[in-house]
């Protein structure tokens, strides 16, 4: 499905992340664990098209991603829920849902969409008319999982879901993409909680100082003494 190949971004003289190459087949979650600062969301803002390549190549089934602008992005089934939710917050929490669905033309569907995204995220339904601004931490994760969703992607990336949030909605945010992958939308995550990336996904890679390290299943990846030791608490 995604087909990453030795993508370089640079800052200035800076490299943010050097020769980094992955996949993603259809129907898993996959995830990048690592250290701040490690790559991993500028990695998913390259996929996105808001970082420039230096050198390499995106693929999504088969037809080249990279050099797209974001909105060219999303018309090739790719959506991004970025790191701090970044809802609208002068908007309602109808408005920034419809701002998910903007490249979309059939209308008729995208008001499904969004009574289905209602059934899934009820608390959004009670605050449709309500100002994002004004959401709760958990309810603008909601709100930017539902946005996210509304393109009707093939593939979803999320940012560090969990950032700042309650253990409670936590384990809630985390059942709801596992609940996507099931209804068939494939899943790349970038998740600072790696305990908790790892027992969710397929398979993860490893980043350091803008590298893949190291890769492979779930169990192989937590199994990996020097991940263990380093990103699981021993």
């Amino acid at each position: 499905m995604l087909k990453i190949e030795e993508i370089t971004v640079r800052y200035g003289a800076t490299t943010g992340i050097n020769k980094i190459s992955l996949e993603v087949h259809e129907g898993e979650i996959v995830t990048l664990i690592g250290a701040n600062g490690a790559g991993k969301s500028t990695t998913l803002r390259a996929i996105n098209g808001l970082e420039p390549l230096a050198h390499g190549s995106i693929r999504m089934n088969g037809h080249l991603v990279s050099g797209a602008s974001p909105a060219e992005v999303i018309d090739h089934g790719i959506s991004h829920c970025p790191e701090g939710r970044r809802v609208f917050p002068q908007l309602t929490v109808r408005e920034n849902m419809e701002m998910g669905a903007y490249r979309r033309k059939d209308k008729a569907k995208v008001r499904d969409d969004m009574e289905r995204m209602f059934d899934k995220f009820p608390r959004l339904r009670e605050r449709v008319q309500q100002v994002a601004g004004t959401l709760s931490g958990g309810e603008q994760q909601m709100l930017a999982i539902a946005r996210a969703l509304m393109s009707r992607p093939r593939l979803v990336m999320f940012d560090e879901p969990s950032l700042g949030l309650a253990p409670n909605i936590v384990e809630q945010i985390f059942s709801l993409i596992r609940e996507i992958r099931s209804e068939g939308t494939t899943v790349l995550i970038v998740e600072q909680n790696a305990y908790a990336a790892l027992a969710m996904c397929d398979r993860g890679y490893l980043l350091e100082n803008g590298h893949i390290v190291t890769q492979g299943s779930s169990a192989e990846m937590r199994a990996n003494p020097e991940i263990r030791r380093a990103y699981l608490g021993g």
